[in-house]
């Protein structure tokens, strides 16, 4: 397509916001949901995790995305089955299943976002030029953030006031994913009238057939340097997959459990306000130093700005600060080092998907970087009834040498070329 970079910003952070909710939802907010209804942190932790099974074994359908249809019209259906997974969403909490119903729609929003990430993802690398992808990541990833914060900080806070108006916690996520599914649909009719079409039919020419699927495979997995490309996706996140279902637990729980005792609405408008200007700073700032200085500069100091601010997380739990203002102002040095360390990663996978099948590759990638984050997350809670929170954010903060040796394991295989 040849797009430019003015068309590329009437669709850019439109895709990215909503690629970004889905995920967010499942891997975050339903944390709270089921929590808030009666399930225990360890249940929650462990289903919510298995309830992102679809983000890491994606690359299986991803070569269907490549060969049937567009990938814009596989971005248009998923934004409606979006809409329909979270109206079943918001009717579940008045089943008298309301377990299964709610599973029921979290597993077609995770079906439909891991297939809408295929789509989205190949679409941005097939409409963007090499330079324009790496001066786009920061806000490509910004706004996923930002929906990420709008989940976390928007639709907790429309669930407290809500269920505070209606009548209790029920009416209140009734009333979040309700919310949920008219952003979707708004951005079907978005994506309508300004995703570019048609594609770059040449780029999408060198996608595999589905008989060359395994061979795609295999071509990926004989890569130079595949095993230590293979550490940093898996790993570099390994911290903080466990911070992300605990932390809404912690700011949640009464003080006398260990946590700071905030209402929803309260833990809305601090994830809301503050943090969403962190982190499109730091996603900003973080797009702008790659595309100036290049990725292998880069990426240990963003590797350093993502981690040591999770020590504010450790310090909260140990000492349970009141006041709303350093609380906040916790979080947004968090953010803001989360948009510096993250724009590092996503411009690593797309290092990484380079070649032949550049679509499929970014999916298979995409797809370790979810079973990185599904299998520390899915023993969060365990840790977390064990060791209480301040022992839970120690092992956290140890974590994170994992992260460390990930990221110099990524740094050789820069300086080799991913050859």
């Amino acid at each position: 397509m040849g797009e430019n970079r003015v068309g590329a910003w009437s669709w850019i952070p439109c895709l990215y916001f909503l690629e970004g909710l889905p995920n967010t939802v499942v891997m975050t907010v339903s944390v709270l949901f089921y929590t808030s209804l009666g399930m225990s942190a360890t249940s929650a932790a462990a289903l919510t995790s298995a309830l992102y099974l679809p983000w890491a074994i994606k690359p299986f359908w991803s070569p269907l995305v490549d060969t049937v249809s567009t990938k814009r019209k596989w971005i248009l259906a998923c934004a409606l089955a979006f809409a329909l997974a979270f109206f079943s969403l918001s009717l579940s909490p008045f089943s008298e299943n309301w377990t299964m119903l709610s599973i029921a729609g979290f597993w077609l929003l995770g079906i439909s976002s891991a297939t809408f990430d295929i789509a989205s993802d190949g679409f941005y690398m097939l409409a963007l030029s090499t330079q324009n992808q790496a001066f786009f990541v920061g806000i490509r990833n910004s706004f996923y953030r930002l929906s990420m914060i709008f989940g976390n900080g928007g639709l907790l806070y429309i669930a407290g006031f809500a269920g505070g108006k209606f009548g209790g916690e029920k009416w209140g996520w009734a009333t979040a994913f309700f919310v949920c599914a008219i952003v979707s649909l708004i951005g079907f009719f978005w994506f309508s009238k300004y995703l570019p079409s048609p594609e770059n039919l040449a780029a999408a020419r060198k996608s595999p057939p589905l008989n060359e699927f395994f061979a795609c495979f295999k071509k990926f997995f004989l890569r130079r340097g595949i095993l230590l490309m293979m550490c940093y996706i898996l790993f570099y996140r390994f911290a903080e997959s466990q911070l992300c279902k605990i932390m809404p637990i912690f700011l949640k729980s009464e003080i006398s459990e260990g946590g700071l005792g905030l209402s929803l609405e309260t833990i809305g408008v601090i994830q809301g306000i503050n943090a969403p200007i962190a982190l499109l700073c730091g996603g900003i700032l973080g797009g702008f130093l790659i595309s100036k200085f290049g990725l292998e500069k880069c990426i240990v100091p963003m590797a350093f700005a993502m981690n040591l601010p999770n020590l504010l997380y450790l310090f909260l739990a140990i000492y349970l600060p009141q006041n709303l203002f350093f609380i906040g102002g916790c979080v947004f040095a968090e953010q803001f080092g989360y948009g510096l360390g993250f724009s590092s990663y996503m411009m690593y996978l797309i290092f990484a998907s380079k070649g032949e099948f550049k679509t499929a590759f970014y999916a298979i990638c995409t797809g370790f970087m979810a079973l990185g984050l599904q299998l520390p997350g899915a023993v969060s809670g365990y840790l977390k009834d064990s060791f209480g929170f301040v022992g839970f954010f120690e092992i956290a903060m140890f974590a994170t040498l994992v992260s460390f040796f990930a990221t110099f394991c990524a740094l050789k295989t820069l300086k080799d070329g991913g050859k």
